[in-house]
């Protein structure tokens, strides 16, 4: 098995959003909105699979895109000089710790678009909206509403 030290980046990022949220209990005042919050953490999981397999179509090499962006991104998740994830919470680590990555690859993925070009030099996509059409014709209705706003 490898250790935390010999995984690739996309590896860390898959290891980060496969662990388990540990929702705790006494945050819900009952068993319904303690369940329906579990429900959204696992929808959350699909959307960053979904996320990822549109990243691995559109880049060459992922585990670099992604360490680069870890590693100059000043958001909430980052990648030390170690080269360890390190995930600074907002309000509740359950609920935020896998959008968090989803919003890594869509930015990896939206730049891929946005730098894309034709033979000749040119621009393939004129502006936000027509990326914001192309990604939204490769993700669910539920990915695209979230990750890929106007």
């Amino acid at each position: 098995m490898k250790t935390s030290k010999n995984l690739t980046a996309v590896e860390k990022l898959v290891k980060f959003v496969n662990q388990r949220p540990n929702l705790e209990f006494c945050n819900y005042g009952d068993i319904k909105s303690y369940r329906q919050e579990s429900r959204e953490i696992t929808k959350d999981r699909s959307d960053f699979y979904e996320l990822l397999q549109l990243a691995y179509r559109r880049t060459n090499d992922l585990n670099k895109e992604i360490s680069e962006y870890l590693a100059k991104s000043s958001g909430r998740l980052t990648i030390d000089e170690k080269g360890n994830l390190q995930y600074i919470t907002g309000q509740y680590f359950p609920t935020e710790y896998r959008p968090a990555a989803c919003r890594v690859l869509i930015n990896i993925i939206w730049d891929n678009y946005r730098n894309e070009k034709h033979a000749n030099g040119e621009p393939v996509y004129k502006d936000g909206n027509e990326i914001r059409k192309a990604i939204k014709r490769n993700l669910s209705r539920r990915t695209a509403n979230i990750y890929v706003t106007y």
